[in-house]
């Protein structure tokens, strides 16, 4: 087997790679490099704002195809576009009401299961009317 040995100082210093860069002149830093380090650093530390994040060209065109394919099949499952005419109002103003007082309610209860820890357990069995 043809393997060198090893200089007897095995050290760091002796290492081919510290031997090379020995040879090499050294570089000096240009006047800006301080100023120019700092402002890339901090450049690629803060993270884009939301909004042009929103206003790129790509959630844009994402957008733009699903609102097309959106109308494009709302139109194609309408079959034909209905015409209403006006009827005469038939309801009185206590079934109108309860209609409204329906929707609230439904809205209300949405809304505290999307906040749960925001009510008592007193005020849920009130929401839900037991």
């Amino acid at each position: 087997m043809n393997h060198k040995t090893l200089p007897p100082d095995d050290s760091w210093e002796s290492d081919a790679i510290w031997k090379l860069l020995d040879r090499v002149p050294p570089q000096i830093a240009g006047p800006r490099f301080t100023a120019d380090t700092v402002r890339a650093a901090r450049l690629a530390d803060s993270a884009p704002s939301w909004w042009r994040r929103f206003f790129a060209p790509a959630p844009l065109a994402g957008l733009a195809a699903t609102a097309a394919s959106l109308v494009i099949a709302v139109l194609a499952l309408n079959p034909a576009p209905m015409i209403h005419t006006a009827s005469p109002i038939t309801a009185s103003p206590d079934e109108a009401f309860a209609g409204i007082q329906e929707l609230a309610e439904t809205e209300v209860l949405s809304a505290a299961v999307d906040n749960l820890d925001n009510f008592t357990d007193t005020e849920l069995v009130c929401l839900i009317g037991f």
